[in-house]
């Protein structure tokens, strides 16, 4: 299409809404419902705002006079004159028993990857590769290591002492 029609369109379809929106000129005016006073109309609803307004006043009156608050929010006191209410077993309210302590929690996980040795002046100086969660460690004989210390580091195994209680962990390597 060219603009030309484009503009033909748009101005016919213009047209059409403009006609079928436009009411008819000489059509007479018909009313369906009866005919009210207004003045009937205002006096049902003088009667009803009114009969409103006396409900609400009702209320008002019945209101109680404030009383201060039996607890202050943002204090912290023990409970005074409230009586302990008692509870029947199997309810929800029922007091739980204490929960059993926690068995020690295990140890962190660690394994050895490696054991690298240096050999100078006749000695022997290991160092170990310990993967664990923290990320890839090179520990040496005395190192401390997620709270554990290197007692010894022999050709495929490192011996870790826990520094809180003293007890032993020995990682090997895997073949």
């Amino acid at each position: 299409m060219t603009w030309k029609a484009y503009a033909a369109v748009s101005g016919a379809t213009v047209l059409a809404g403009w006609m079928a929106s436009s009411p008819p000129a000489n059509t007479p005016v018909t009313t369906t419902s009866p005919v009210r006073s207004p003045r009937a109309a205002r006096t049902s609803a003088d009667g009803d705002i009114q009969e409103q307004a006396e409900r609400l006043r009702t209320g008002l009156q019945g209101e109680r006079n404030y009383t201060s608050p039996q607890r202050d929010p943002f204090r912290f006191q023990q409970r005074s004159g409230v009586d302990p209410v008692l509870v029947e077993r199997g309810t929800a309210f029922e007091p739980q028993p204490e929960p059993e302590p926690e068995p020690a929690a295990a140890p962190p996980p660690m394994s050895l990857s490696g054991i690298a040795e240096d050999q100078a002046n006749g000695e022997t100086s290991r160092t170990a590769v310990v993967s664990s969660p923290a990320g890839v460690e090179l520990v040496r004989e005395g190192d401390q290591v997620l709270g554990y210390r290197v007692a010894r580091i022999e050709s495929d195994a490192v011996e870790l002492v826990r520094t809180s209680d003293g007890s032993t962990r020995r990682l090997t390597l895997k073949r």
